[in-house]
């Protein structure tokens, strides 16, 4: 068997190579997965446009979906097999922590996106390596017609099901989801799922036709007319009981809190790229009782969630994949999956 596989390398600023590495090998508590597709975040992104700061050579991705092909001495083979899908899921968590002890992985104290994963000699978070071994509580069993392209996107799934969660949507509330990319339109369908009432606000045509074929009928185009006068509006004067931003635009993390209601949830979802910091009234904050609350990455009960949403088909992600590349045209991937018109690209590892 080779002892070595391809990855692709970010190597610096706008540079991708494609390298022969090392391959793990499992530890007799692990199994080796085969990587067969990773999407490309918005982390990855900004990692190759040099806005998030990383020692190089560094392997990204963190959407990712392979098959079992190597098992553990240890592993449960009641539960694990050579030939079983997964999605792949929280390398960067510990397993040790207090963060992660009580389940909170998505904290995890000893984060970081440049410790070495997966049994690779590279750090990263190796989405983008065609082989990771991987502990057991990492992988996510994928069952039915589900294809490793639309598993890929368990993980950017479980983190709005955490977002969603945080937020606690009630039946029948309003909510105002900010920002369609594919994150904003997971909350929206999600938001929907839970019987709320759902107000897009997106400047973007293209999104908004989208969004209208998934059934969603009320929208505020901020380019067009000013965006907390029509939320008013369309609430009759009370604002919305939740509000998710999805947008890193500061000033849009302020117009959310003066769209929601009396005591309105605000989700700040997004990272902000600048981190201009925004006015508060706090005096309005404590008379309409808002409640302003973050939500970033998830855990592993947010991941067994969203992979029962995807395997059990309650949320359908195919519309949003534009497109597959293979491993060698990662360069061009990048730069496709960066233009806001696309949603999410997905490479094709093995």
């Amino acid at each position: 068997m080779k002892n070595t596989c391809k990855a692709a390398i970010f190597a610096g600023k706008e540079k991708i190579e494609i390298r022969n590495i090392t391959k793990p090998k499992p530890k007799s508590n692990e199994v080796l997965v085969e990587l067969k597709m990773c999407a490309l975040c918005t982390w990855e992104q900004r990692v190759y446009q040099g806005v998030n700061k990383v020692e190089f050579p560094f392997i990204g991705g963190h959407e990712q979906a392979g098959t079992i092909v190597e098992v553990g001495t240890d592993i449960d083979k009641a539960l694990w097999n050579v030939g079983d899908d997964v999605a792949v899921g929280l390398l960067t968590s510990c397993g040790e922590c207090e963060k992660c002890r009580i389940g909170e992985e998505g904290n995890c104290e000893n984060f970081s996106y440049e410790s070495f994963v997966g049994g690779l000699n590279i750090r990263g978070m190796g989405g983008l390596s065609q082989y990771l071994a991987v502990s057991a509580s990492k992988i996510f069993k994928i069952e039915g017609s589900l294809s490793y392209q639309e598993a890929a996107l368990t993980e950017p799934l479980s983190c709005v099901v955490h977002s969603v969660e945080t937020a606690n949507i009630q039946l029948g509330e309003t909510v105002i989801v900010i920002g369609t990319g594919i994150m904003g339109a997971f909350h929206a369908v999600l938001a929907g799922n839970k019987g709320a009432r759902v107000i897009i606000s997106e400047p973007n045509k293209k999104r908004i036709d989208l969004m209208k074929t998934l059934s969603f009928e009320e929208f505020i185009i901020p380019d067009e007319e000013n965006a907390i006068e029509r939320s008013l509006e369309l609430t009759e004067g009370k604002g919305a009981d939740v509000v998710l931003n999805t947008v890193g635009v500061s000033k849009l993390a302020e117009e959310a809190i003066q769209m929601s209601s009396l005591y309105g949830r605000v989700i700040l979802y997004s990272s902000y790229h600048p981190d201009t910091p925004i006015s508060i009234s706090p005096n309005s904050i404590h008379k309409r009782m808002t409640k302003l609350m973050g939500s970033a990455n998830s855990n592993t009960c947010d991941f067994i969630t969203a992979m029962k949403l995807l395997n059990e088909r309650v949320i359908d992600v195919k519309p949003f994949i534009y497109g597959i590349y293979e491993l060698d045209e990662i360069e061009q991937a990048m730069k496709t999956a960066i233009d806001p018109d696309n949603y999410r690209v997905i490479m094709q590892i093995t």
